[in-house]
């Protein structure tokens, strides 16, 4: 990691750097006690949101709030929900910009995202464009929603030499059933891809299924019966866990 130390009125070098933190699934009490120090230390918190059908939204806004860091200075950066991805690019790169320019004044940047900062985040893409600006950024991690999603159903995700999967948005069932050849456990993120396709072709199997959605919020949904699911619109935050049976 790369660091600029700074000489304080103290005499005393302190590292001032740019901080990329992962806030969890949705719990707002699942933030580890570094995150929410790092947080609160923050004079700028950028956040993450989306666009679709001209809607503003944002998932991880209300943890912010739940912490009282509504108070601070907050920027949020929105991405359409598009496979096209000009305007998110876009958004990245000005964004980036925007930090530098921020922090090269002197401010304490921290930027946000759900789940864990490395596992399919959107601030990996800004990370990339800090990082060939050749500024100083060191990340938190945090506890991912398939972690969250074993806890709620109190299943093992693994156990001795069990192998795991981990795929978005997967196309086709044969996908799935060509991973249970290898993996003993796979997690399907964003679900929502397909779904109708591929529900049909799910009932008829003897795996064992962990569904879960908006883990860890007021709208949280789980279940294991999979007749459960047949009439229900499947959100964007959502995955399915399937063990061999």
């Amino acid at each position: 990691m790369a660091t600029i130390f700074i000489q304080t009125k103290e005499e005393k070098s302190i590292v001032h750097t740019i901080y990329g933190v992962a806030l969890g699934p949705g719990d707002p009490e699942l933030l580890t006690l570094k995150a929410l120090r790092v947080l609160q230390d923050a004079d700028v918190i950028f956040y993450p949101g989306s666009i679709f059908k001209g809607e503003k939204k944002s998932y991880v806004f209300p943890l912010l709030k739940y912490h009282q860091l509504d108070t601070k200075e907050l920027r949020g950066f929105y991405l359409e929900m598009s496979d096209n991805r000009n305007q998110v690019n876009k958004v990245y790169t000005e964004t980036a910009a925007i930090v530098k320019e921020l922090f090269e004044s002197g401010k304490k940047i921290c930027i946000v995202c759900e789940g864990d900062i490395s596992l399919y985040a959107s601030f990996s893409y800004i990370l990339t464009r800090l990082q060939e600006l050749q500024l100083p950024v060191t990340l938190i991690p945090g506890i991912p929603s398939f972690s969250l999603g074993g806890a709620q159903h109190q299943i093992p995700l693994s156990l001795l030499n069990d192998k795991i999967a981990v795929v978005p948005r997967v196309q086709t069932f044969k996908e799935i059933a060509n991973c249970l050849q290898t993996f003993d456990t796979l997690i399907l993120m964003k679900v929502k891809t397909n779904w109708k396709e591929i529900y049909p072709n799910l009932k008829k199997q003897s795996w064992h299924f962990y569904y879960c959605e908006r883990l860890g919020t007021a709208q949280e949904f789980i279940t294991t019966n999979l007749d459960e699911l047949s009439e229900r619109v499947i959100p964007y935050f959502s995955l399915l866990i399937i063990k061999k049976g």
